[in-house]
Parts: structure tokens; C-alpha cells; sequence
């Protein structure tokens, strides 16, 4: 007879993988030891996650899903993980049962995972155009920050952000005129779905200032939508 290890309280996912899936729940993703838990009514979300050992270094703490299985209708809900680490507020954790799937998804993701309506489009003069997340606490400024910065071309009097919810409107950002004064007045309004476009110089020097503000608006509209049917057909793929 060759005897058991002792069971280390600190190493016991093998014997809650073998618990029954009325008494588990799940957790996937950027955690350190995915897999499935024993759950009951007396634990909480920070209960499992601890149990997983934690997110890794690689989690995106701001988008946590959380699919609430056995409710009679599919529903998922979205916790800001960071946020509640920032402000301690309670308020912020799910309420979790047994059956739940909870998933803690990367940082470096897809970006068509992220649903327009829940970013802001960086395009033109910039090192890096594309998709970007966007929070109230943010402005123009970290979205250039994150694209990269603007290029040694890129029109910096004349950053245009385009709105494409109920009325299209956009509104100009001098950028170098801030940079003199600091004016946070100066800064535009951005929402989750707008656009950010930065234009070349060379696009100045071709027309005249109000025509070329007036066409190249009409132009970033265009891009934008067609940007967002894109993606709306990619991702129904």
C-alpha cells in the first residue's frame, strides 16, 4: 500500500473539480487557475476569484463578465474590477450563485470583441489608428496618448471630433493652442462611439480652411459608418 499525499489545504482544486455542477461554479479567462469550484451561498464573487488564485497580470480588470446561468432567461452583467479596487465600493461586485460562468478576459483581445458603441475610433495622423476604450475619467488627450500620439504631419490645429449619435455634429480641438494655454476648457467633449480624426498638413495646403473643414467632416462621417458596418458584419460572423 502506497498512502496518500495529505490533502494541503492550499492544492485542493482536484477535489472541487469533482463536485457536481448544482454545487459549482466556473471561472475562465486571465485568471491564474481556471477551472471549476465548489460554490454555496455563504461565498462571493472576491470568495471564487481568490480561489483561482487571482486574475494574472495579463487580466483586463475592467471588463469582468459574468454569465448568471439557471435564471429561466440568458442574462450577463459587466463588473469593473478596477474600479472597485480604486474606491472599495461594494456596490460594484456581482452577486454570484452556483452554475455561473465567470470570465476575466486579456488585455491584448481582439478589438472587434469590444462593441462600438463602447469605444471611440482614433483615425488619420496618428502612430496608431484604431479602436479604442473610453471611460467618463478620460479625455481626447490619453485617447491620442494610447493612438500613439499624433505624427510629424499631422494637423494638430485642426483635430476634428466627430459625434454620430442622433444629430451628426463635429467640433474642432486645437491641440497646439492648449498645449500654450493648459485650458481645459479648450478640450472637446468625446463619448463612447464618436470619431477622432486627425488630418495631414498636405490635406491644408490642397483647399481653402472652411472648405476643407466642411468637406473633410462629411468625409470622417462617412469612414465612421462604414467603419461601424464593418465591424457590425465582422463580428455577426
Amino acid at each position: 500500500m502506497v498512502p496518500e499525499l495529505p490533502i494541503s489545504p492550499n492544492d485542493n482544486k482536484a477535489l472541487w473539480i469533482r463536485q457536481t455542477a448544482e454545487r459549482s461554479i466556473y471561472i475562465m479567462g486571465a485568471v491564474a487557475r481556471p477551472g471549476r469550484y465548489a460554490f454555496n451561498s455563504s461565498l462571493g464573487f472576491l470568495d471564487i476569484l481568490t480561489a483561482a488564485d487571482g486574475p494574472t497580470d495579463k487580466a483586463d480588470l475592467r471588463t469582468v463578465r459574468i454569465s448568471h446561468r439557471g435564471r429561466g432567461t440568458a442574462r450577463t452583467s459587466t463588473v469593473n474590477l478596477a474600479r472597485y479596487f480604486a474606491t472599495g465600493d461594494e456596490t460594484l461586485l456581482p452577486k454570484v450563485r452556483t452554475g455561473d460562468v465567470i470570465f476575466v478576459p486579456d488585455r491584448n483581445k481582439e478589438w472587434l470583441d469590444d462593441p462600438k458603441e463602447q469605444t471611440v475610433r482614433v483615425l488619420g495622423a496618428v502612430h496608431k489608428p484604431g479602436r479604442y476604450r473610453f471611460a467618463d475619467d478620460m479625455t481626447i488627450l490619453d485617447l491620442l496618448a494610447v493612438a500613439g500620439g499624433p505624427t510629424p504631419s499631422a494637423l494638430q490645429s485642426r483635430i476634428l471630433v466627430v459625434n454620430l449619435g442622433l444629430t451628426e455634429q463635429a467640433r474642432q480641438f486645437d491641440l497646439l493652442e492648449f498645449a500654450k494655454t493648459a485650458n481645459v476648457r479648450l478640450l472637446p467633449v468625446v463619448r463612447n462611439g464618436d470619431t477622432v480624426y486627425l488630418p495631414e498638413l498636405s490635406q491644408l495646403e490642397s483647399r481653402q480652411t472652411m472648405d476643407f473643414i466642411k468637406d473633410l467632416t462629411s468625409i470622417v462621417s462617412g469612414v465612421a459608418s462604414a467603419w461601424t458596418g464593418t465591424t457590425s458584419a465582422s463580428t455577426s460572423k
